[in-house]
């Protein structure tokens, strides 16, 4: 049996599920913080739709990239299609707009279809 330690592994379920429970809660609780404190920059409506270019990049790793990845690689892209609709999120939070409430929203809709529950152990 060849040994490679270069040869990725997927991690363990429980790792997926951890990661993912730390990046949603530490939003919602960046969202509570936001909506008790208010915004840190008064820009302007359209400005905020800036987030809508990391919620797009993380459908598309989510719903098209992830699927057909290798298994090796899952991992790496579930973290990078949470890290961008977690980004997505802060900039309309940060940005502060009419907008930042949907924003928010669709933030965590996002975060949601990243559940790993798309995983399956071969």
């Amino acid at each position: 049996m060849e040994n490679n330690p270069l040869k990725s592994t997927t991690p363990p379920l429980a790792i997926w599920w951890l990661i993912w429970g730390g990046i949603t809660a530490a939003f919602f609780a960046v969202v509570g913080i936001f909506e008790t404190g208010g915004v840190l920059v008064e820009a302007p409506p359209a400005l905020s739709l800036v987030a809508l270019a990391p919620f797009a990049a993380s459908a598309v790793v989510r719903f098209l990239i992830l699927p057909r990845a290798e298994p090796a690689k899952k991992f790496v892209l579930f973290i990078v299609g949470l890290a961008l609709a977690e980004s997505g999120g802060f900039l309309a939070l940060i940005l502060g707009s009419p907008w930042k409430t949907p924003l928010a929203a669709a933030a965590i809709v996002l975060i949601i279809v990243h559940i790993p529950a798309f995983i399956r152990r071969h």
